[in-house]
């Protein structure tokens, strides 16, 4: 069951990239982050479960980034500070830095309102998710880090280069 709900994660995360709105993005990014907690909670990767939580809070907050209570940058520090106290309690080894720094990256990029910029700062953070996925044999996992990367080259083709 654990990894059917990843692969309904993963379904979420990539159609999230192919979306040109900054809130569609992000909306997507809170489905898709709610499902990886309850996987990553199913394969007892507590870190990841832990992270992707805080990435739904998170979600909640960008979603309402136009109204003035969310839009401060001081939720960019919050979430990131947060993150990495999570990552400091559920402390299991070197491995712990990588989702952690993956949704520090991620916090960064869902907080610019920028569609093509949370592309390019979000792609960085899906190797380092790879890695924790395979570790954990998190198969939804795997398979949203690979298509994520293509996703959001893809993205970037489709909205982000310049036109001739």
């Amino acid at each position: 069951m654990a990894q059917v709900i990843g692969i309904i994660a993963f379904c979420l995360a990539v159609w999230s990239f192919q979306q040109n709105e900054h809130k569609k993005i992000v909306l997507l990014q809170l489905l898709a982050n709610l499902c990886f907690t309850v996987h990553y909670f199913m394969l007892a990767a507590y870190t990841g479960a832990l992270l992707n939580s805080i990435g739904f809070a998170r979600s909640i907050v960008f979603i309402f980034k136009d109204k003035k209570w969310a839009s401060s940058n001081w939720w960019l520090v919050f979430f990131s500070l947060v993150c990495v106290g999570a990552g400091v309690y559920t402390w299991n080894g070197p491995l712990t830095l990588l989702p952690m720094s993956a949704m520090i990256l991620t916090t960064v990029a869902f907080g610019i309102s920028n569609p093509k910029i949370t592309r390019l700062l979000s792609f960085p953070s899906s190797p380092l998710w790879l890695i924790y996925n395979l570790v954990n044999q998190s198969w939804g996992g795997v398979l949203t880090e690979c298509f994520n990367m293509g996703s959001i080259i893809i993205g970037m083709l489709r909205f982000d280069r310049k036109k001739k």
